[in-house]
C-alpha cells in the first residue's frame, strides 16, 4: 500500500550530494525532474497537427527501491498526449524513495505534464522570437571536438532582431542511452555543467534551456544538439 504523504517525500535522481540540506535537495529534485520532462516528453504528431494543447495529469508510485510503478492517467487531453505522458514516466530513472520514521515506504505522486505549442510559454524546441547561440556552434549536429572547443565560450540568447537579451538561469541536460544528467547555473557554465560536457560521448544529446522574461511572460528558449563522431 502506498502513502500520499511521507515524512520525507521521494527525491528525483541526482541530488544525493545535498544529504543534509533538505531545502536545496528538494529544489534540486524539482529542477532535475522539470529538465528531464523537457528533454524526454515527445509531443505527439497527432496533437501537433490538431493544435492540441493542455495538461495531462498522471499518477504513479515510487516504490521502496525508487522505481516508478503503476503509472496511470488522471486526466487526458487526447490526441496521444496521455500515452506520451505515460511513456515519459516509464523512462524515468530511479528516485530516492520516500521515508517514514527512517524506513522506506511506497509513495503515490500526482504530476501535471504540460503540452503547449505556443500559449504564453513558447515551445522550447521551436522558439521563433528568441534563439540560443553558443560560440561558433552551428546547426544541431556537432562533434565532440567542436563541443569541447566551445567549452569556455559564452552562451547567449538573441531576439528576433539579433539583439542579445538577458536571462538568469541556464539548464543543461545530457542524455545517452540510460545515462541522464542535468545541472543548473546562473547563466554561465559552471563546473558541474563543464564536467558533464567533458565526459560526453558521440551518440548523446545535449539540451540547453533558459527562461527569458518578455513583459509579463516567462518564455522558455531551448536548443538541442546531437553529438556525432
Amino acid at each position: 500500500m502506498a502513502v500520499v504523504h511521507a515524512e520525507e517525500m521521494p527525491y528525483f535522481s541526482g541530488c544525493e550530494k545535498y544529504k543534509y540540506k533538505k531545502d536545496k535537495k528538494r529544489t534540486c529534485s524539482n529542477e532535475r525532474m522539470i529538465s528531464f520532462l523537457a528533454f524526454n516528453v515527445e509531443y505527439p504528431e497527432e496533437a501537433k497537427i490538431a493544435g492540441a494543447e493542455g495538461i495531462v495529469y498522471v499518477s504513479f508510485i515510487i516504490d521502496e527501491g525508487g522505481r516508478v510503478i503503476q503509472p496511470s492517467i488522471i486526466r487526458d487531453i487526447g490526441y496521444g498526449c496521455g500515452k506520451a505522458a505515460i511513456d515519459v514516466l516509464k523512462k524515468m530513472p530511479k528516485w530516492e524513495p520516500g521515508k517514514n520514521n527512517g524506513e522506506t515506504v511506497r509513495v503515490k505522486l500526482n504530476l501535471p505534464i504540460h503540452f503547449y505549442l505556443k500559449s504564453g510559454v513558447s515551445n522550447p524546441l521551436n522558439s521563433d522570437d528568441y534563439k540560443i547561440t553558443w560560440g561558433a556552434l552551428k546547426g544541431n549536429q556537432i562533434t565532440i571536438g567542436e563541443l569541447k572547443v566551445n567549452l569556455n565560450n559564452i552562451i547567449m540568447v538573441r531576439d528576433r532582431f539579433g539583439e542579445p537579451v538577458s536571462f538568469g538561469v541556464l539548464n543543461l541536460s545530457y542524455k545517452r542511452k540510460n545515462n541522464f544528467q542535468t545541472a543548473t547555473s546562473n547563466g554561465i557554465l559552471n563546473k558541474k555543467q563543464k564536467k558533464i560536457i567533458k565526459k560526453a560521448k558521440a551518440g548523446g544529446k545535449f539540451y540547453l534551456e533558459v527562461i527569458v522574461n518578455d513583459g509579463n511572460k516567462r518564455i522558455k528558449v531551448g536548443k538541442e544538439f546531437d553529438l556525432v563522431e
